[in-house]
């Protein structure tokens, strides 16, 4: 349980690093997963949903793990 904390906690790190930095290059890439339509701010958006419930994922997994 702790590496899925650990990968969790690290997918939650680059989702928020995408979020906050906004790098043209991965929005981009979110863009694309959701559909020709999906804006900056939506994909800004996602990133920081994601990067919210991996990082509950984490702790969850790591108070598990104890």
């Amino acid at each position: 349980m702790v590496i899925g904390g650990i990968a969790c906690l690290l997918y939650a790190m680059f989702s928020l690093y995408i979020a906050i930095a906004k790098p043209p290059e991965l929005l981009s890439i979110v863009r694309k997963k959701f559909g020709k339509k999906t804006t900056d701010k939506t994909a800004v958006i996602v990133c920081y949903a994601a990067g919210i419930l991996a990082l509950a994922g984490a702790v969850v997994l790591f108070v598990l793990a104890s």
